[in-house]
């Protein structure tokens, strides 16, 4: 089983330009939660041009199965956005 630091590893390797600076407080397993969850609704980007919730999941699961990733990472990460998706 692939620890909680291992998961947020592989989520920083596809999300270069992510920043935790303001989460300094958080566990890691909060900041990779957050961090999906904002990113499944779209808020770094503008209102008007948002995408749905399952359009962002959609392409998150294309970006993480075309990674260098290991395969277990890739199926943690598509597990932890699935069940975030679901709390969208």
């Amino acid at each position: 089983m692939i620890s909680d630091e291992q998961l947020f590893s592989a989520y920083q390797k596809l999300w270069v330009n992510r920043s935790f600076s303001n989460q300094d407080n958080l566990s890691v397993k909060e900041k990779l939660s957050y961090a999906i969850q904002k990113d499944l609704r779209d808020e770094m980007t503008h209102p008007r041009v948002r995408k749905s919730p399952e359009v962002k999941y959609e392409l998150a699961v294309q970006r993480i199965n075309n990674s260098s990733l290991a395969h277990s990472e890739q199926l943690a990460l598509i597990d932890l956005y699935t069940k975030l998706l679901r709390n969208c």
